[in-house]
């Protein structure tokens, strides 16, 4: 069966008519794909999963100020690497809401389930298509997984990333240099064959071709900058727009938390307690979407639910036991954890987050840091972990760049690792 890529909202308006598209995809034997939400993410994360994906489904609803630009983006990725797309618009935005070159079927908030009939025979049409066309194209998978970085910022930079690639990420790194004399059809085959690209953008500056193409193609691109000055895109969250790098002390903090996202498949199969506690949430859930469910799945995957450690601190949906779930990690591995230092350490940590944050979910990152240093000086070992958890993956990626390895070894505890 088909397996889609489902891109819809998660606000409470939204539920019903979310759930009601999800019935009828899967009434229809398409499969829209497991996506647990997380606190963060990157163009590069989209574009892999997309890849991994048949086609798309979109349900495009409206809100004050539009459209969520997050769907527009994921319909962006979709159209330039010229995947099968359907789109579910809401029949009161403008008709310019999505390209009219792509498909797409109305619906109304007040009498959608009236229209059924047309939402089922789309998704029939849509489905026949998937049917009729080729598999994606072919890239030989004998080599080893490979980065290739586009030459286009000063070298010392450049070879600072090609390193750290090398070296943590166990990537075989290449740059793709665009004054080089070899063959024109070698980096486009290059781009083709490899599964991520880093390039540096700057204000001012067109992208260059190489990086035109590897976005045409649909290949996953991390996409950072050393211009302090970059002017980002009015109409693209700021979640997918090049991270800033401010010199190559940064870079590992950076290049961390991006690979990381990069890598987070939409179910971790290497995390076998998220996994079960995921499938336990999903059969429980039977089939109903209502306005807290992307909260419940997020305790769920984040391991606050269901059974953890092998205790059972809570089962069933809407079952709470946080609290008891912290004691019993703190119970298990606070002898390892000194809490006065972890307070130094967790305040070095949040000037450090503080210096790098440049969007709001950086700053709320921030703030979860200094709460956890508080709990830490007050002896609250629970409190910490529970702060710390929330903090996630950029706090773990930056305390292990700067050398916090308390801190580091703490985040871990709290996350799972």
């Amino acid at each position: 069966m088909p397996v889609l890529y489902f891109a819809h909202s998660y606000r409470e308006r939204d539920a019903r008519i979310v759930d009601y598209f999800g019935r009828l995809m899967r009434s229809e034997g398409l499969v829209p794909s497991l996506d647990p939400p997380s606190d963060s993410v990157n163009g590069a994360k989209l574009q892999r999963h997309l890849n991994a994906s048949d086609g798309m489904i979109a349900v495009l609803s409206r809100r004050e100020d539009g459209t969520s630009p997050h769907i527009l983006f994921e319909l962006a990725l979709a159209m330039r690497a010229g995947f099968p797309v359907l789109v579910f618009i809401e029949d009161t935005l403008p008709n310019d809401a999505v390209s009219p070159h792509v498909p797409q079927q109305r619906f109304s908030y007040r009498s959608f389930l009236r229209q059924a009939p047309a939402h089922r025979q789309a998704l029939r049409f849509f489905k026949a298509y998937l049917a009729s066309t080729p598999p994606g194209g072919y890239v030989p998978l004998g080599r080893r997984r490979s980065c290739l970085i586009v030459q286009s910022a000063p070298e010392p930079l450049v070879d600072a990333t090609a390193r750290w690639i090398a070296q943590y990420a166990e990537y075989e790194v290449g740059v793709l240099d665009q004054r080089t004399d070899a063959p024109p059809w070698r980096p486009f085959d290059e781009i083709r064959s490899a599964s991520v690209l880093v390039t540096f953008a700057s204000s001012g500056q067109p992208r260059d071709h190489l990086t035109g193409f590897a976005t045409a193609a649909g290949v996953p691109t991390i996409e950072l900058t050393a211009d302090p000055g970059y002017r980002h895109h009015p109409a693209i969250p700021d979640e997918y727009q090049p991270r800033l790098v401010r010199g190559t002390e940064e870079l590992p903090g950076v290049l961390a938390t991006e690979f990381e996202l990069f890598e987070q498949d939409f179910l971790e199969l290497t995390d076998q307690d998220a996994v079960d506690r995921y499938a336990s949430f999903l059969v429980d859930l039977e089939g109903d979407y209502d306005s807290t469910t992307r909260e419940t799945a997020m305790e769920v995957v984040m391991g606050d639910k269901y059974e953890v450690s092998g205790q059972t601190g809570a089962v069933g949906r809407n079952a709470r036991a946080k609290d008891m779930t912290f004691q019993q990690v703190w119970q298990g591995e606070g002898d390892r954890l000194d809490l006065p230092r972890l307070a130094g350490e967790l305040e070095i940590l949040r000037l450090e987050l503080k210096r790098q944050a440049t969007t709001r979910e950086h700053d709320a990152v921030v703030a979860e840091i200094g709460a956890a240093a508080e709990a830490a000086e007050r002896g609250d070992g629970p409190e910490t972990l529970s702060r710390l958890q929330r903090a996630g993956k950029w706090a773990l990626g930056a305390a292990t760049a700067i050398g916090t390895g308390v801190a580091a070894a703490a985040i871990k505890v709290a996350i799972g690792f």
